[in-house]
């Protein structure tokens, strides 16, 4: 498949669309420390930081490597964001994180849910990635829902005192 700008997701209750310069305002303000907790990225509320975020994702997009989408209510308000990365032939790993309003209301499992059914229907692969950091509770009940199994552990960077313990799942087909 080659990814375009124009692609949407809906789901029962979200739309999912490609990451754009309208959403760098709800981005930056929901980005926060405590959001990115498990996440190797450390905010810096730098409003040229999230342009440069989104830059990256159309040229990715372009590059038909990574599909970087915001996360929408049905009334058009900002979720989160979430993304299929690193597609290749072999494997395709799959992100997302969700304001802090959002969480706790199955949004996760529901985004996850609907980009898998997306990439089994546009792409040829061997196995999707879920990576997850061990602490992050909530965060591995949604691949574990879906049957995605624990396959290998590592560190991961996150800043000079702190290293994420990665869990990555995985789901092969």
């Amino acid at each position: 498949m080659i990814l375009n700008p124009d692609v949407k997701i809906t789901t029962k209750r979200l739309i999912l669309q490609p990451v754009e310069d309208s959403y760098i305002n709800e981005i930056l303000e929901h980005f926060t420390n405590d959001i990115t907790r498990f996440m190797p990225f450390n905010p810096e509320g730098s409003r040229e930081d999230i342009i440069n975020f989104i830059n990256e994702s159309k040229r990715t997009l372009f590059q038909n490597t990574d599909l970087v989408m915001v996360a929408l209510d049905l009334h058009g308000n900002f979720m989160g964001c979430c993304g299929i990365h690193n597609i290749t032939e072999e494997s395709i790993e799959l992100g997302l994180w969700l304001k802090k309003s959002a969480q706790g209301k199955g949004l996760g499992t529901e985004i996850i849910t609907a980009l898998i059914e997306f990439i089994e229907n546009n792409f040829t692969f061997k196995y999707i990635l879920y990576p997850v950091d061990e602490e992050n509770i909530a965060s591995k009940k949604i691949p574990e829902k879906l049957g995605f199994i624990p396959s290998i552990k590592y560190k991961k960077y996150k800043n000079s005192t702190t290293d994420l313990n990665i869990i990555e799942y995985r789901k092969y087909f």
